[in-house]
């Protein structure tokens, strides 16, 4: 039987390890690493957002052993312990693993999990915050349900994921029929016509609900993932000879998508997705300027609660 929804703790596992990279003046980089001007790096950004809507004990961090000079100094603030430190690279289903069975230890039982990317697209952390609120508040309804955060598609974007959206049901949010990964110029276009709403790339789901489909795609990945155990360090390593991981590199949340009758798209922008229309501004959060990030101890932290008062409207 499931509990109460905002009697569960809020997670959130920020994902850092993705090897997209991206041509600067200092060469190649993650793209997650990277900055302009003076505006915060996109990890940070990220971390900010996760700080809002967990305190700093419930993030986990997934990142690359490869990358850690980049990661080292903006992840400061995250425990050891709650690493995983992945010896190869661009294997997100592979560190999710891992981030999991590590919740699930700590939480000792079910949780609330919002999984954030660190090199998507996203608003404002006004915005986002009240994202997740409304992913919140569809799994009060629907509590099997993954939500998946979107925001409007106004122009082509390269390299982002689209969602058509079904028709209003009466439930919170709006069912997504069809995910499009990446399509071509001339595709995005049309779907953009048809309504679509771009893939920020987050999601909100019971950890029970995400450890289930994943057990059920690979189930040996699972197991060899709760059998990890920390290093002297501390981190948590996931090998690059992990059992059960010895499948074609999916794309980023392939597993996610699997399930189509159960994601559900909420709006990340003030347009919504009950009615999409008109256009909105979407700026990479990269190139707006926002604060310094704080200490941990002084930023302000939400329970699952929390999110479903005025700061997340409809």
């Amino acid at each position: 039987m499931t509990g109460p929804l905002p009697n569960l703790p809020l997670w959130c596992i920020l994902q850092a390890d993705g090897d997209r990279l991206c041509l600067t003046t200092r060469g190649r980089i993650p793209t997650q690493y990277w900055s302009a001007s003076v505006a915060p790096s996109l990890i940070q950004g990220s971390l900010h957002r996760a700080l809002r809507i967990a305190r700093p004990r419930q993030i986990i961090t997934t990142v690359a052993a490869s990358h850690r000079s980049w990661w080292s100094p903006p992840l400061w603030c995250i425990a050891p312990q709650h690493r995983i430190v992945d010896e190869s690279s661009g294997r997100p289903t592979v560190t999710l693993a891992a981030a999991m069975a590590l919740i699930e230890r700590e939480s000792k039982g079910d949780a609330l999990l919002v999984l954030q990317p660190a090199d998507s697209l996203l608003g404002s952390e006004t915005s986002f915050i009240a994202g997740v609120g409304r992913a919140v508040r569809t799994l009060q309804k629907l509590p099997d349900s993954i939500v998946v955060l979107t925001i409007n598609a106004y122009a082509r974007e390269s390299s982002q994921d689209y969602l058509l959206l079904g028709a209003e049901d009466g439930f919170p949010g709006r069912a997504a029929v069809r995910f499009i990964k990446r399509p071509q110029p001339i595709v995005a276009e049309r779907l953009i016509e048809l309504g679509a709403r771009l893939s920020t790339g987050v999601y909100v789901a019971r950890l029970s609900t995400l450890t289930r489909v994943l057990a059920e795609c690979w189930p040996e990945l699972m197991t060899t993932a709760r059998s990890l155990t920390p290093t002297a360090a501390g981190e948590v390593v996931t090998p690059a000879r992990m059992k059960g991981s010895q499948f074609c590199r999916p794309w980023r949340h392939t597993w996610v998508q699997r399930p189509l009758p159960r994601l559900r798209a909420v709006a990340a922008d003030e347009a919504g997705c009950s009615s999409v229309a008109g256009t909105r501004e979407i700026v990479p959060l990269n190139s707006r300027a926002s604060a310094p990030l704080a200490n941990p101890r002084e930023a302000s932290s939400s329970r699952a609660a929390d999110l479903l008062g005025p700061t997340a409207t409809d």
